[in-house]
């Protein structure tokens, strides 16, 4: 039986009101934001600050959510970036929740601070060390494996993960031992155990929403010079490509991506695209060369003013709207829109299902429609389809098919996929 979205929200605060210290692990779309100021608002008698800290192109909306669903509760927005980055950010912060009887913080997108030894990840433990209430917001709270979770858990409260990292990696992975995966996780085990631990801390909720959501596939061709071209600079980036993968791979994926998504037979193919949809648009780009000069847009270039005097305008009058990956994949509410057209592939699955989610959220009302161009001249876009429906990142599937050859091998392997 289908269970409605309002009810997930109640059941979460039932069971995280009981908690000092408690994970929203819900889906995109779920209405978590909505949770957690709930969650907040209900200890505003015991509470004197109220810090809710996310990535800063997050902060906007984290702001309208608050505006619309607890405007009374004195809420201070942090950027994540700018405590890892700005001592002053990070020092006035800390001296905030230091020096509050009692402090609530909300840490969204906590899966950013997996990595134990980032400055971000450090100082952010630092400031959770002296909140009383502690809660931790993300859609997919694992990215790779359970390794992910130390630092969130360790951010609720040391007591759930007492061990050392050093610790809880071997308790719960197997690495292996030789060759180039060396130190890389080979396997998980003692899984229940591990779920056991973080159970009673957790609420976890899937988006269910009455609409569907449709995948429409649209295919164009390179020209004979465009695919001249292709291959030229494939070719002359590969007789230097340094084997050691990770940048090099990466620049050249990202330079031949880029190449063809500004040619002229994919621009022609999205502006018919465009023209066949009578109803308003959102195209994700991958490149900013890829916006038309003067249509609207959000980059991650713009204030947020300016983002959201983008969004209103395209809400009131704009038939389409731009907006690149890294920016506009996370934290807008864009339900009045039910079309998007992916006009360029990324390597990350997360953008990607961050960027779905914009449009697949609560509140919609109608059924949505993701239009997908795709380029069949290039191995390249098959490498980037066959990664998402995988709902993996094309550069950790490709090194996963080429870790096994040598320097010889992979370029020959690398012609003939890209």
């Amino acid at each position: 039986m289908m269970i409605e979205n309002t009810t997930l929200q109640q059941r979460a605060i039932n069971k995280l009101s009981r908690l000092k210290v408690g994970a929203l692990f819900m889906e995109m779309g779920t209405g978590k934001t909505k949770v957690a100021l709930d969650l907040a608002a209900s200890k505003a008698h015991k509470c004197d600050l109220f810090l809710y800290i996310c990535p800063c192109s997050v902060k906007t909306e984290a702001e309208a959510e608050h505006q619309k669903w607890q405007p009374s509760l004195p809420l201070t927005i942090v950027g994540s970036e700018s405590i890892g980055m700005s001592d002053r950010i990070f020092m006035e912060t800390l001296e905030k929740v230091k020096t509050a009887k009692r402090a609530f913080i909300i840490l969204d997108e906590s899966l950013k601070i997996k990595n134990k030894e980032a400055k971000t990840t450090q100082r952010i433990l630092q400031i959770g060390a002296f909140s009383e209430y502690r809660l931790i917001l993300n859609g997919t709270p694992i990215s790779k494996n359970c390794l992910d979770l130390y630092t969130q858990f360790r951010f609720l409260s040391p007591k759930i993960f007492p061990e050392s990292f050093y610790h809880f990696k071997y308790q719960y992975c197997e690495f292996y031992t030789k060759g180039e995966m060396k130190g890389r996780v080979k396997k998980q085990h003692n899984i229940p155990h591990l779920i056991s631990r973080v159970a009673p801390y957790i609420f976890d909720a899937k988006l269910e929403l009455e609409i569907s959501a449709f995948y429409r596939l649209r295919t164009y061709q390179m020209d004979y010079d465009e695919v001249e071209e292709y291959d030229y600079i494939k070719e002359m980036m590969l007789q230097e490509l340094d084997m050691s993968f990770d940048t090099s791979f990466f620049a050249l994926a990202s330079k031949l991506q880029n190449y063809y998504s500004g040619c002229g037979s994919k621009i022609a193919a999205l502006h018919s695209l465009l023209a066949s949809i009578p109803d308003k648009v959102i195209v994700f780009c991958k490149f900013l060369s890829c916006i038309p000069e003067g249509s609207l847009h959000i980059t991650g270039d713009m204030k947020t003013e300016e983002r959201k005097a983008a969004i209103e305008k395209f809400r009131d009058s704009e038939k389409v709207l731009y907006i690149t990956y890294g920016c506009g994949a996370f934290g807008l509410n864009l339900q009045f829109c039910r079309n998007i057209i992916f006009a360029d592939g990324t390597f990350n699955y997360a953008e990607r299902a961050q960027a779905e989610a914009r449009i697949y959220r609560l509140g919609q009302e109608r059924d949505v429609t993701y239009y997908e161009l795709k380029n069949e001249s290039v191995g390249l876009e098959k490498l980037i389809f066959a990664s998402l429906d995988k709902k993996e990142d094309m550069l950790a599937g490709v090194k996963r098919e080429i870790n096994k050859l040598d320097d010889k091998a992979k370029k020959k392997w690398l012609r003939e996929h890209l």
